[in-house]
């Protein structure tokens, strides 16, 4: 044997160099394959409503972008180290030279999953900045956004240079220097995540109450956020592989456990920063599963949409409901437009009110937005 382990075998241990015994590698394998793909998907799901159903790519969507790569590039990097006999297997069972890549691959994909982390969580945050213009929503926001971008920062930083020089961090041959514990990182990067995953779900959530919308709509909105909060069960389960990392002389054995569910944070972190899209490339695609139609005769004749409501005055007040809340046109006016004709017809049978809003019906899109300008014609039946 040519080749000598950074640390040695136990007793009565064969150390086989080449077909080195390794754990948990098809789960590995499966979380990326079939992990990354979802993620992938659900980020083509999030562009394509942007570009051909919305306004457009935003800076919400260079984040996502940039998040999912660094996504994509952790997991990339960790598999082809499994793939080489180095991640998941014994340390003793691992040559020198194989172990230095080990380690060089684990000081690369540390701090470029805390961007990853970061990435996403600031696509989150830009695109909060759309909910509501009140102000103490707005403060609120961009305090996540400069809390977020720092510790981000900072821990990004000091995984890169915990050690000095540099290279002892993956170099073992390097006796001088110090370092910094990289698994006290490893953890602050777990308890980040959970405190700001929590503040993600928090803050939307009087946004979402103050709404005109039935109670089930309001609920489903919750739902759909507390699912794009699933990231804080996923970083608590790894925290609580991370203490015995610590004190590990066994360090590319004993992580094994914990980077599989750094592998499913990678991929939440994708498809639960694209599910606010959701609602309107299902409304597109699938529109009776949504509970409404994309059918132009529904809503509209000749070029123009019609609507029931009370009075004039009414829907200048609603316009200007509508305007705290840009993020959910679709939701609240629809609800909105809906109970105002129930309530009408209640109320008044012998009274009805139409309005006309003009616009072409190859600009409107079938998005059921609001209508900007209106006019009020008024029956009064015997």
């Amino acid at each position: 044997m040519s080749e000598v382990s950074v640390i040695p075998a136990p007793p009565g241990v064969t150390v086989d160099f080449d077909h080195p015994r390794q754990q948990k590698v098809l789960e590995h394998y499966l979380l990326f394959g079939v992990g990354g793909t979802i993620a992938f998907i659900a980020l083509c799901q999030r562009f394509y409503t942007k570009l051909f159903l919305s306004k457009g790519l935003q800076v919400d969507d260079a984040f996502m972008f940039l998040g999912w790569g660094a996504s994509v590039v952790t997991q990339a990097m960790l598999v082809a180290s499994i793939a080489e006999g180095g991640m998941c297997a014994h340390a003793w069972e691992m040559p020198m030279s194989r172990f230095v890549r080990y380690s060089i691959t684990t000081y690369v994909t540390a701090p470029v999953f805390m961007l990853c982390n970061g990435f996403t969580k600031l696509s989150l945050l830009t695109f909060y900045l759309h909910l509501s213009p009140q102000k103490w929503f707005k403060v609120a926001v961009w305090t996540g956004i400069a809390v977020v971008s720092l510790y981000t920062a900072c821990i990004t930083i000091l995984m890169l240079f915990h050690c000095n020089p540099v290279r002892k961090a993956f170099d073992f041959t390097i006796t001088g220097g110090k370092c910094l514990d990289v698994g006290i990182l490893y953890m602050a990067t777990a308890v980040s995540n959970i405190i700001t995953d929590v503040m993600l779900f928090i803050l939307p959530m009087p946004m979402i109450f103050s709404l005109r919308m039935k109670m089930a709509s309001k609920i489903g909105a919750v739902i759909i956020f507390a699912i794009g909060s699933m990231t804080v069960a996923t970083s608590i389960v790894r925290l609580t592989y991370l203490p015995p990392l610590l004190v590990s002389v066994d360090p590319s054995w004993d992580a094994a456990p914990a980077n599989i569910w750094t592998f499913v944070e990678a991929n939440l972190f994708v498809i639960c920063g694209s599910m606010p899209t959701l609602r309107k490339f299902f409304k597109h695609f699938a529109p009776k599963l949504m509970g409404s139609s994309t059918n132009p005769s529904s809503y509209a004749v000749g070029g123009y949409r019609m609507s029931y409501a009370h009075q004039r005055s009414t829907n200048a007040m609603k316009s200007r409901q509508r305007k705290q809340y840009e993020q959910f046109p679709d939701e609240n006016e629809m609800h909105t437009f809906h109970s105002d004709r129930k309530r009408m017809n209640e109320e008044d049978p012998g009274f009805s009110s139409v309005v006309v809003a003009g616009g072409r019906e190859s600009a409107d899109d079938m998005s059921d937005k609001a209508i900007l300008q209106t006019k009020t014609v008024t029956i009064q039946r015997d």
